[in-house]
């Protein structure tokens, strides 16, 4: 195997800056002066950053999965790490959250199921103040104040003014901002005119949208800007336009959009937007950040000498970057890893967790009817395993997940082995009954191993393999991503020791 520390000791810089592309965020922290994209890589889309002093924090979209809303920590805009959730039940799907400061309070803005809410806080980390429902039926919210007042657009181009707390709304929501046409030449998904961001900046609030539709064809989505003098508009469209757009099939970042500015302490500027990646949608919509420069008659334009999948200096030099957060878990803490997320619930009386193990109550009575326990994950090809130990009746084990109907995995039960196959097939494997095995999952490039292990026994391959490039969005619908899960069904307990990642194939014996 080749050790993280061993690459690093040995690689040329060519080296880490081809693993930084293959999507390996474990590289960029050992890389003092540049970064490549992703900067979050696997799923975390609709990204929302703001700086706070000389730090960073942002949160993105959590979908099905709860805890909601996580909350990230950064000091350099590169390397992140969680460090709360917002919403600690689940409270519908969760789109396109907007994460701000105004007077000293944070709040962010989101959509569940299609309605708006708010949460706030005194500072990013929490603790976050239960869901207050604005009476809005929309997505994709975004706050900007003026002189006091202060405003919500959403998608659409719609816009409301709420009251001086921002907790609730004044009057209906009313159009304010027209899409901007995209040419006649342009193959996009739908005009989808979402995910406003907003900024006041020397005299001007400018607003940038997404058009063309999130997912599709590769170059559907973009960012379209235009500015004002006051934050009811009129608008007038960037001469920039698209000022972010996938221009092939052929790139690597598929349908880039949904881009929020920020800046640095030194007055840098960037904007992180989300994209999928060339022949690896299932990992969701990535966050990329891009360097941005501001002309001299007032706009924006991210730089045009710089790829998204080029090496770029970094945004803020620091000798205290955050450590490579390593989805990888011991179960050693009573509290729950941030990493985690349960599918379509949140219920603290199932589980239990510290001293070495996770103690999970089987769920229903197969995989559809289950909550699994998930964390996302970036990179081409990963190894994942964990120890398994199931009491009668319970089925429980690893799997690759993208919603009830589509995973593929490998599981212990009454049976014995199982293999799930991302197409539906189901195997057993009754030879063997025990009770307890280190399960282990390979992805390699999408094409899927399988592995087990009973105490003091070698590893056994199972024959069957599972191949998953079609679990993604643009088949299968949902905005979702495949990502590492934990499941349990029947009845119960499962009980797992070790969750352990490696951003490679290469893997100890």
């Amino acid at each position: 195997m080749i050790t993280r520390r061993r690459f690093f000791q040995n690689a040329s810089a060519t080296s880490i800056a081809l693993a930084l592309q293959a999507g390996y965020q474990w590289a960029s922290a050992q890389v003092p002066n540049v970064y490549c994209n992703p900067i979050m890589g696997g799923d975390h889309p609709d990204a929302s950053p703001i700086r706070v002093g000389g730090e960073f924090y942002l949160t993105h979209s959590s979908f099905d999965y709860a805890p909601g809303l996580p909350i990230w920590h950064s000091l350099d805009l590169i390397n992140w790490r969680p460090v709360a959730a917002a919403l600690r039940r689940y409270s519908g799907s969760i789109w396109a959250p907007y994460l701000c400061e105004y007077e000293g309070r944070f709040f962010i803005y989101f959509p569940s199921d299609n309605h708006l809410f708010v949460v706030h806080a005194a500072h990013p980390a929490g603790p976050w103040s239960e869901p207050i429902a604005l009476g809005i039926s929309a997505i994709d919210p975004a706050h900007i104040a003026e002189n006091g007042r202060r405003f919500l657009y959403m998608n659409g181009g719609q816009m409301v003014e709420l009251t001086a707390d921002g907790l609730a709304v004044k009057s209906p929501p009313r159009p304010a901002f027209e899409p901007w046409p995209v040419p006649a030449t342009t193959r996009m998904e739908c005009t989808c005119l979402e995910g406003p961001k907003l900024l006041e900046h020397n005299g001007y609030f400018y607003l940038n949208v997404a058009e063309g539709g999130t997912g599709g064809p590769a170059t559907s989505h973009s960012v379209v800007s235009a500015r004002s003098r006051h934050a009811e508009g009129p608008w007038e469209f960037s001469p920039y336009n698209p000022v972010v757009h996938t221009q092939s099939r052929d790139e690597r970042w598929l349908s880039l959009g949904h881009g929020r500015l920020v800046d640095t302490p030194d007055g840098k500027w960037y904007m992180t937007v989300h994209a999928y990646e060339n022949g690896y949608r299932t990992l969701g919509r990535q966050l990329l950040l891009l360097p941005v420069e501001w002309t001299a008659d007032g706009w924006f334009r991210v730089l045009p000498e710089i790829a998204a999948d080029s090496a770029i200096p970094m945004p803020v030099s620091t000798k205290s970057q955050e450590p490579f957060f390593d989805p990888s878990d011991r179960f050693e803490s009573p509290e729950l890893g941030l990493q985690w997320g349960f599918w379509h619930e949140y219920d603290p009386t199932r589980f239990d967790t510290g001293k070495g193990f996770l103690r999970l109550a089987a769920r229903g009575s197969k995989l559809q009817d289950t909550s699994v326990l998930s964390a996302p994950v970036g990179g081409h090809a990963y190894t994942i395993e964990v120890d398994v130990e199931v009491e009668p009746g319970c089925e429980a084990g690893l799997l690759l997940f993208y919603n009830p109907e589509h995973a593929t995995g490998i599981t212990l039960g009454p049976n014995g082995i199982g293999v799930r196959i991302g197409n539906g097939l189901t195997f057993s494997h009754p030879e063997d009954t025990a009770k307890r095995a280190t399960l282990r999952i390979v992805n390699d490039r999408q094409e899927i191993d399988f592995y087990f292990r009973r105490p003091s026994q070698d590893w056994q391959r199972v024959p069957e393999s599972a191949e998953i490039s079609g679990m993604h969005h643009n088949v299968l619908g949902g905005f979702l991503d495949v990502r590492p899960a934990l499941s349990a069904w029947g009845t119960g307990n499962a009980i797992f020791r070790s969750f352990r990642y490696w951003p490679d194939t290469n893997i100890p014996g």
